[in-house]
């Protein structure tokens, strides 16, 4: 369990609709997710709307996601896109719909992954509407599109 937990409730209209957390255009910023629950994350079928979602920041050593619990996600679990240099380290991720640690487009760079756990990965329903280029529907624990991570 975590002391700090941000949850939502879910959407009586949309089950597959919950919460994201997005870091974007930060380059040459630390930062520093730690030790958080985020419990009903992800926007199935929403393009960019994620539990934890790194969206072009560039460059940001030093930032670091460590020790966090993403649990029943509609939609991914930890992102990164166009974003480099990211240590992702000590998360357990439970219970979720589509690819639980996640390179966006193949175009991110020295991020770093340690002792990191996904389970309980699930097909998503609803694709993000990106020309058919989506896996998600083949869901897989890590899904690392390029080799320099």
């Amino acid at each position: 369990s975590r002391n700090f937990i941000l949850e939502v409730k879910e959407d009586p209209n949309n089950a597959l609709h919950g919460g994201h957390f997005i870091i974007k255009h930060t380059p040459d910023i630390q930062q520093l997710i730690e030790g958080i629950e985020i419990v009903n994350f992800g926007q199935q079928g929403t393009l960019g709307r994620y539990p934890i979602h790194f969206h072009m920041c560039g460059s940001v050593e030093g930032s670091v996601v460590s020790k966090n619990v993403i649990k029943h996600s509609n939609q991914r679990g930890i992102v990164i896109h166009a974003t480099n240099n990211v240590t992702i380290s000590d998360n357990v991720i439970y219970d979720i719909k589509g690819h639980g640690y996640f390179l966006e487009d193949g175009a991110e760079q020295y991020n770093r992954f340690y002792r990191n756990l996904a389970t309980k990965i699930y097909p998503v329903v609803t694709l993000v509407d990106s020309g058919e280029t989506e896996t998600d529907k083949q869901a897989s624990a890590f899904w690392i599109s390029n080799t320099m991570n």
